[in-house]
């Protein structure tokens, strides 16, 4: 096998998620393919409502079934050796196979810690529980691994919070222990989803320092998922962007930041208020609003809300996804010249 080939974690191939809905069909996922690799981490983003946070879910299999399926594509986890893959995407997602990938191979922290802990179970319960399932610990042995688990993310008096109950704890500190528990297993890849959300800055910044240290000491992948452009720029190797559940553009950090490609991800640059900008300047903004979800498109679903449209072009089919530079990838018809040369 390749190096290249051989640094890869998790590859997402033409990936789709559907919502069966009375009122009708939201294909929240639509194509798409991203490259997680080992020990990197990649960064997601968009607005809300594209498509971020079900790709996410569906690589732990735990979209919200019904209404919502996986109806096409791979998700391919790849062993240790790099040789042998298993397709999270063909899984049962009430099986023994998934339940055994889920918090031991791939452990996820959620948007909201309140509303993913347990109110009724002590915060060492919780965290023991993936221990005494994934690892086979005993009671006392897991409870030993909680504490040393609370104390690793910086909560202090780590033997009494422990057994302190979810609302006990301040929002910093949920958090803390929702990543304690995260990580409880060792994970090859943390999924991060909003994990600053609703937390003040220097918080924010105390998150982002212990994920960074976790992740050194680890060696584990993270796909991060994040509306703050800030965050990616900090912690992130590579990036995909989001719009309408498709991905727009694809490139290691460097490349979006520097030279974005897509109207889209040009425009969210545009957005970003800046201390160079005239204090009597209107902020930028992006034209329109987010598609109807349950919006069919022949073509590009920006193209409504996109400065550089072409009429009877882009609105007619959908643009292909061309690669302009090495690893530097965008789904526009702006490039497609270099798509057919």
């Amino acid at each position: 096998m390749d190096q290249q080939k051989a640094n890869v974690l998790l590859e997402a191939k033409d990936l789709k998620v559907d919502f069966i809905l009375d009122e009708g069909t939201v294909r929240a996922v639509n194509n798409v393919s991203l490259t997680v690799k080992r020990g990197k981490t990649l960064g997601m983003i968009g607005e809300s409502g594209c498509g971020k946070s079900v790709t996410a879910q569906s690589i732990l299999r735990v979209v919200p079934s019904p209404p919502g399926r996986i109806v096409g594509g791979s998700i391919l986890l790849y062993a240790m050796n790099g040789d042998a893959s298993v397709d999270i995407a063909s899984l049962d997602p009430k099986g023994k196979a998934i339940r055994e990938i889920r918090g031991r191979e791939i452990s996820m922290i959620f948007q909201e810690p309140m509303t993913s802990f347990s109110p009724v179970h002590t915060v060492g319960n919780q965290i023991g529980e993936a221990l005494i399932l994934h690892r086979r610990f005993s009671s006392e042995k897991a409870r030993q691994e909680s504490i040393s688990a609370l104390a690793r993310v910086g909560i202090p008096k780590p033997e009494q919070r422990v057994d302190e109950y979810p609302y006990q704890l301040s929002g910093g500190m949920r958090q803390r222990a929702m990543i304690a528990m995260a990580l409880s297993c060792s994970p090859r890849l943390l999924i991060a989803d909003e994990p600053t959300t609703a937390l003040d800055v220097t918080i924010q910044a105390q998150i982002l320092e212990l994920l960074r240290k976790l992740q050194d000491e680890e060696g584990m992948a993270m796909l991060i998922i994040t509306h703050n452009l800030g965050i990616v720029a900090e912690m992130a190797e590579d990036v995909v962007v989001m719009y309408f559940g498709y991905a727009v553009e694809y490139g290691d950090v460097n490349q979006i930041f520097e030279a974005p490609l897509h109207p889209y991800t040009r425009c969210l640059w545009d957005a970003i208020p800046s201390i160079d900008k005239k204090s009597d300047r209107e902020l930028t903004t992006i034209k329109g609003n987010v598609p109807d979800p349950f919006s069919e498109f022949a073509g590009c679903p920006f193209f409504e809300r996109c400065p550089e449209a072409m009429p009877e072009r882009c609105e007619l089919s959908p643009p292909p996804l061309v690669e302009v530079v090495a690893g530097h990838r965008v789904r526009c018809f702006l490039y497609e010249v270099k798509a057919n040369g």
